[in-house]
């Protein structure tokens, strides 16, 4: 399948569109990347490569099992020394001790030596980036001992703080929302002086999160309690593997966790035959896929989480966003994705709260494609590049003919040369677009070249060329298949270009049975008229895609 990807960013008016707005002086929090961490998703040796594949995704926490019983790899505390020096933190899930699902417990005697055992590890390993101790897990289906989980969740809190009292400890890790047993759960423990640190459940469903969140926080003053910090510490678009990791079915729940300030969030682990790839974000031991690129840009983010509005909050799989706004830079990066119409408008309000950005700001749209977990993705496309001004104190930007797999960001820094998120931005004179990299490694499709006032730019890899006009400069190239730029002069711009075979950007994934298959065209024209508005046009081919099959995780880490 074929479909077209149409974006234009436009300054004052846009087409009909399902709108996402941001509002950059309503701050949320300062920056956290809440929810860029994973279930086992890194080992004793996996990912090899620490700097290339995790740090750049600022992880906040991950969680290990306290033994290699239940899960054959992932101890947490090796996985702790691994990490450190990514600044993430490890949680310690205590009923890895057990193998079987469920658990097979034994008794209170061997559980509290093996949790004994457990913290003289994590003491002796001299290491600080512990986010806290899991005592179970999903007890909700996991707990079929006689004792009672409320007794055994008592001797167990009881014993942890004897032995490491500093510790946080985070319960009861329920395998969804349930609010009458978090009633129960948290009545006794009030009563019994064994409140969690971090309360905790899992959101697999693909449910009404922001109705979850309301409730809980409801329960809390119903019960006088909190307000505790909430620990998601599973979650994906659905219980499949299809969802895990995807931008399309990540970005609705993570914008919700921003929103509703949850404390930290771990992808699942639904590809249980591979531990160590950060809860699906890599096609392979070593390569990337398009959701890694996606959780990138969330570890791009800095400054405050700002606040979002979709058109339907309460939709766990609909078209949501996450943003932020680092005022001291400045710039500005917005993350969206998620079911839509096809059409998605980012209304981006609030300038007042960045004054460092000025009256007009630099916009970069870029996308990552997402066919499956298994289809690597070396790179992001930036598909447009625009100098916008700020009128009424907001922009608009429009994005076309999107789909509900691949994730977007939008980047805003100020006009004229300043970089934001890694992208090279600015340069040139106003109107001109600068240089914008739209792929990945060079070579493949994915650096389009300034001309530097030229009238031709560089080639674009495999396919296609660049053509910019640069001061006063037109003209118009297409490449092989490709569909070509506008022409326009007088100080405008006009670039097109294509690549005539594979994307730019994607190669076949191992054994995924699918990949990108058509080259990515585009075209940019913008002006800057008499009134200050200026519009951007880009069309590309897209790509083709196929889907996975669906596939329950297996009993081993059914977590």
């Amino acid at each position: 399948m074929r479909v077209a990807l149409v974006v234009s960013l436009l300054a004052t008016r846009a087409v009909a569109s399902t709108v996402v707005t941001v509002d950059l002086a309503s701050t949320i929090r300062p920056v956290t990347h809440a929810a860029s961490g994973s279930l086992y998703g890194i080992t004793e040796k996996l990912p090899a490569d620490v700097n290339a594949l995790v740090t750049p995704l600022h992880p906040n926490v991950f969680i290990n099992p306290a033994a290699d019983v239940q899960q054959p790899v992932g101890d947490a505390i090796a996985v702790a020394g691994r990490v450190a020096p990514t600044g993430a933190r490890v949680t310690i899930r205590l009923a890895d001790w057990f193998p079987r699902w469920p658990y097979a417990f034994t008794n209170m005697s061997d559980w509290l030596d093996k949790v004994g055992q457990t913290v003289s590890r994590k003491k002796a390993s001299g290491l600080d980036n512990y986010y806290g101790y899991e005592i179970w897990n999903e007890p909700n289906g996991t707990w079929t001992s006689s004792m009672s989980f409320n007794d055994f969740w008592k001797q167990t809190h009881a014993k942890l703080r004897e032995l490491d009292p500093n510790a946080k400890i985070i319960g009861p890790s329920v395998a969804w929302y349930d609010g009458n047993y978090l009633k129960n759960f948290l009545s006794f423990a009030k009563a019994n002086d064994c409140l969690p640190d971090i309360v905790s459940w899992h959101e697999l469903s693909g449910g009404n999160l922001a109705g979850n969140f309301q409730n809980y926080r409801s329960l809390e003053k119903q019960l006088g309690i909190g307000a505790l910090p909430i620990s998601i510490n599973e979650y994906s678009g659905k219980d499949t593997i299809d969802d895990e990791g995807q931008p399309g079915a990540s970005a609705p729940i993570i914008a919700k966790f921003e929103r509703f300030q949850v404390d930290s969030a771990c992808i699942s682990y639904w590809d249980v035959p591979h531990p160590g790839r950060l809860g699906s974000l890599m096609a392979s031991d070593t390569s990337k896929n398009g959701g890694w690129w996606f959780y990138k840009w969330y570890g791009d983010m800095s400054g405050n989480m700002v606040v979002t509005t979709p058109p339907s909050p309460n939709d766990a799989a609909a078209l949501d966003a996450f943003a932020s706004l680092d005022a001291s830079l400045p710039s500005a990066s917005v993350l969206f994705a998620g079911g839509n119409d096809g059409a998605i408008q980012i209304v981006v309000k609030g300038f007042a709260a960045a004054p460092l950005l000025g009256s007009s700001v630099h916009a970069v749209v870029e996308h990552t494609p997402f066919v499956n977990r298994s289809t690597v993705v070396n790179g992001t496309d930036t598909v447009s590049t625009a100098d916008l001004t700020v009128l009424n104190g907001q922009i608009t930007v429009t994005v076309n003919q999107t789909n509900a797999s691949d994730g977007y960001r939008l980047s805003l820094s100020p006009a004229g040369g300043a970089s934001t998120g890694g992208v090279s931005v600015g340069g040139g004179e106003t109107g001109s677009g600068g240089r914008t990299s739209t792929g990945g490694a060079a070579g493949r499709g994915g650096t389009m070249n300034d001309a530097g006032g030229k009238d031709n730019g560089g080639a674009i890899g495999n396919g296609g060329a660049a053509n910019q006009g640069g001061a006063g400069g037109q003209g118009t190239t297409a490449g092989m298949g490709g569909v070509p730029g506008v022409a326009s002069g007088g100080g405008a711009m006009a670039t097109s270009g294509s690549g005539a075979g594979g994307s730019p950007v994607v190669e076949r994934g191992a054994g995924s049975g699918s990949a990108h298959d058509s080259g990515c065209a585009c075209g940019l024209s913008g002006a800057r008229v008499t009134d200050g508005v200026w519009q951007a046009a880009l069309v590309a081919a897209a790509f083709g895609m196929s889907r996975a099959g669906r596939r329950k995780r297996g009993a081993i880490g059914s977590a």
